[in-house]
């Protein structure tokens, strides 16, 4: 529907030409092995894990805004950020902590009494 839009304009750039057509075609295709491999990966992941490397992309793409790009930081967006990384600190510490006990646990029924 764009395409349509865009070509009496003459702005248009999928298909004008074969050459960026197919570019543009075989970086559709190409977007599809990265999510492949990250579907797979996200199956054999625990569910907590795989929440908190759903707050990484986010994170780098700030960080890269503010260091690479010069972007300013507002005061709000900083206090955001300091909150849900604590936020996060609490979540990552609550499942180190469970999954000490699970472990103390497990090895407390396998020693003889």
């Amino acid at each position: 529907m764009a395409a349509v839009a865009l070509a009496p304009a003459g702005t248009a750039q999928f298909g004008d030409s074969l050459s960026i057509s197919l570019l543009l075609v075989g970086a559709g295709a190409m977007t599809t092995f990265p999510l492949l491999m990250f579907a797979t990966a996200a199956r054999r992941m625990s569910y907590s894990a795989l929440g908190f490397v759903q707050f990484l992309a986010p994170t780098i793409v700030f960080l890269l805004a503010m260091f690479v790009f010069d972007q300013p930081l507002l005061i709000a967006q900083l206090v955001c950020f300091v909150f849900i990384w604590t936020a996060i600190a609490l979540f990552c510490t609550d499942i180190v902590k469970r999954g000490n006990a699970t472990r103390r646990a497990a090895r407390q029924r396998k020693l003889p009494v």
